[in-house]
């Protein structure tokens, strides 16, 4: 091809949007999803991210709690400290909008990668799109503002790269060593990547015990067995070998957390009716899949009936290799393009979405949150000693309102730095269990309440003889 005859950028991009059909429009779907419920995106670990964010800009990187007066002093290791600062970074550029915003492209990428993934590996293009169409809605607490957020194009990509050499082996494969490098500083689930990069890395040795031959076999698998590794390369080395042992293996937050708790049908039926589709599409057209593909379609299924928050991962993996399966169990038909107008529409619906998104009120993005209840609680902290028990669901929304709480605040969605007795204590106050049930309460002379989640406990408190300083629908803040 001479130089004249190459196609230009502008060409060679409407040529990708033209043949992306289907798969951009459900890119759009999802984007416009994720778009119109961003306020209900930020919760209480969007806040966590952002405070934390703040505090790495201010004071580096922490090694003891101090924003919270339960856990004040216990050792801290901000795993997720690289990605609390970047979305920091673009509050303090673009406000709120632009965290949203960077947040909604992080879940857009990761899912037009396995969409890509499907595709390159033979999936019909209505296959791609009705099963994409089904993991959307498989698991919506993962489109929570997190710092989790930065590790879903990160997993989508290490998959690509797996299955690519699951059935093309080339070194390529090792750029997965980076990647989870950069992994290991913005989310805990690094744990699953370095175990995916293992599992290729043990089939790589089973197929040569086989006798199957690929190239470099020996540096692949070897460095791919090895990839846990990668995932400590922070500046917390080696002390994040007991962070993950803690993380993983701690029985209190399975018991105290929820989403730490198993799947269960009554939390998440969709996952199950795919969870079993995947299982029978299995048996009749797993050959279509390679071991290793058929490996990690059911360890994703095997973690995310360990917990309901693991779910996100097998949504990511069955985007990637369920609509593979359903093209050969059906007998690939042949593609009938999408007509062109398809794409260029939902490429046009994915611009105005960022648009609306950068053009909103700013208000618009923490609109569930009470800022009425900003002033009495401000005026009633004025004195350095006021200290303030908040319900979890507000306790880092107030530290990143109000910075000057940070070390008065009793605690916030960190459960895993407090002690088994804490949390029991925390328990037994949400359902006012014991005699003592209001003991985490005393020396605090402000109480930020949920409504929402603590309405009884509310109403208790209130019969103790605490006095109401501001009440609405959703918050209520008591005074002693």
């Amino acid at each position: 091809m001479t130089p004249e005859s190459r196609p230009r950028p502008l060409q060679r991009v409407l040529r990708a949007v033209d043949s992306g059909g289907l798969p951009l429009l459900l890119l759009a779907f999802y984007g416009a999803i994720l778009a119109g419920f961003a306020p209900l995106e930020l919760v209480q670990d969007s806040w966590l991210t952002l405070v934390g964010g703040r505090e790495v800009a201010a004071h580096g990187i922490p090694h003891h709690e101090t924003l919270t007066l339960m856990a004040h002093g216990v050792h801290w290791v901000d795993q997720q400290w690289l990605a609390q600062l970047a979305f920091y970074e673009m509050v303090r550029l673009g406000g709120l909008r632009l965290a949203v915003l960077l947040h909604v492209l992080l879940l857009l990428s990761a899912f037009a990668l396995v969409l890509a993934a499907a595709r390159r590996r033979g999936a019909s293009a209505n296959a791609v799109f009705w099963i994409g169409l089904v993991c959307v809605f498989l698991a919506p607490w993962g489109w929570q503002m997190r710092a989790q957020s930065f590790a879903f194009p990160l997993y989508a990509g290490t998959l690509w790269l797996l299955i690519a050499d699951s059935r093309a082996p080339s070194r390529r494969v090792l750029a997965v060593l980076p990647l989870l490098a950069l992994w290991g500083n913005l989310h805990g689930s690094v744990v699953l990547g370095a175990a995916l990069a293992a599992l290729r890395g043990a089939t790589i040795f089973w197929e040569r015990l086989r006798g199957s031959a690929s190239p470099h076999w020996k540096v692949r698998g070897a460095l791919l067995c090895a990839a846990p590794l990668a995932a400590l390369l922070s500046p917390y080395g080696a002390g994040l070998v007991g962070y993950y042992h803690h993380m993983l293996g701690s029985p209190l937050l399975s018991t105290f957390v929820q989403e730490w708790g198993p799947t269960t049908p009554q939390k998440a039926w969709l996952f199950y009716a795919v969870a079993l589709a995947t299982l029978w599409l299995l048996g009749r057209a797993g050959s279509a899949l390679t071991l290793f593909e058929r490996l990690a379609l059911l360890a994703s299924i095997a973690a995310a009936l360990t917990a309901i928050r693991q779910v996100v991962w097998f949504e990511l993996t069955a985007a990637a290799l369920l609509p593979v399966l359903v093209t050969a169990w059906r007998g690939k038909p042949a593609d009938a393009p999408a007509p062109r107008w398809v794409g260029r529409f939902a490429a046009f619906a994915l611009i105005v979405t960022a648009l609306a998104l950068l053009s909103a009120r700013p208000g618009w993005f923490d609109s569930r949150y009470p800022a009425g209840a900003e002033a009495a609680i401000v005026q009633r902290t004025a004195s350095p000693g006021t200290r303030v028990f908040a319900s979890e669901s507000l306790s880092d929304w107030l530290l990143w309102t109000d910075p000057k709480l940070a070390g008065r605040v009793a605690y916030d969605v960190r459960f895993e730095i407090m002690t088994r007795r804490q949390l029991q204590a925390l328990v037994d106050y949400h359902h006012r269990a014991g005699r003592d049930w209001a003991a985490p309460t005393k020396g605090y002379g402000v109480l930020v309440l949920d409504r929402r989640s603590d309405s009884k406990v509310a109403s208790a408190l209130r019969r103790r003889g605490l006095h109401v300083a501001y009440a609405d629908r959703d918050t209520l803040v008591l005074t002693r």
